[in-house]
């Protein structure tokens, strides 16, 4: 299968001042609104096309980059938009499947937006892959050769909605606070990367990457 992804790409610089007021919860809506919006400005915009079935296939990308060990997920999310035509009465299948709306495997959304975020750090960005720490944040850390700097990724799925700068700022200031509250860390050394996964349909995916950077 040929994933058509529209990327929607923004790249800013990251300050110690913004670090810091991650720190302390009345700093925060400050954050939010007078620096949070410039973070979208200006994105870089284009399109980007994924053969499932190339190299080792989408499937090596999930078992590398997924927490929940799963098996071939996009399966589950063609299932999901098959079972929903039928539920809108747009195709045939009233007796292979319920009329009722289906619901989305939330895990295989899950193992399908981490394989594509890891594919896509690797792809356009050149990082090389770290570790995969499990049920803590970030999701992926990736070794960026250029600079010889950490790259903290968290990854998110959400269906189609307007804010979508909303939710991204919130994620964002989470992982922030991870660098903010961790002593150890040289902010220099490190940058955040958000990526956000949205389903249109069974071959058509949103991607949305917010990395803020020193």
């Amino acid at each position: 299968m040929i994933l058509n992804i529209s990327v929607t790409e923004c790249r800013r610089e990251l300050t110690h001042l913004q670090i810091g007021m991650t720190r302390d919860r009345l700093t925060v809506p400050t954050l939010r609104r007078d620096y949070a919006p410039k973070w979208f400005e200006n994105p870089r915009e284009w399109r980007w096309e994924v053969d499932t079935e190339a190299g080792m296939g989408l499937q090596m990308y999930v078992n590398k980059y997924s927490e929940v060990a799963t098996s071939e997920p996009w399966k589950d999310i063609e299932l999901y938009f098959k079972r929903d035509d039928v539920a809108n009465g747009e195709s045939s299948g009233a007796l292979l499947y319920p009329s009722k709306r289906p619901t989305l495997n939330t895990a295989a959304m899950a193992s399908a937006s981490e394989a594509l975020a890891g594919w896509f750090c690797e792809y356009r960005y050149g990082w090389s892959f770290v570790d995969r720490p499990r049920t803590v944040s970030p999701d992926i850390v990736f070794q960026d050769s250029a600079n010889d700097r950490i790259a903290l990724v968290e990854v998110k799925s959400s269906s189609l909605r307007r804010n979508i700068a909303g939710r991204m700022t919130t994620d964002m200031i989470d992982l922030l606070r991870i660098l903010a509250f961790t002593k150890y860390l040289k902010p220099s050394r490190y940058c955040a990367a958000l990526i956000m996964v949205q389903l249109v349909g069974v071959s058509d995916i949103n991607l949305t990457s917010l990395v803020l950077e020193e």
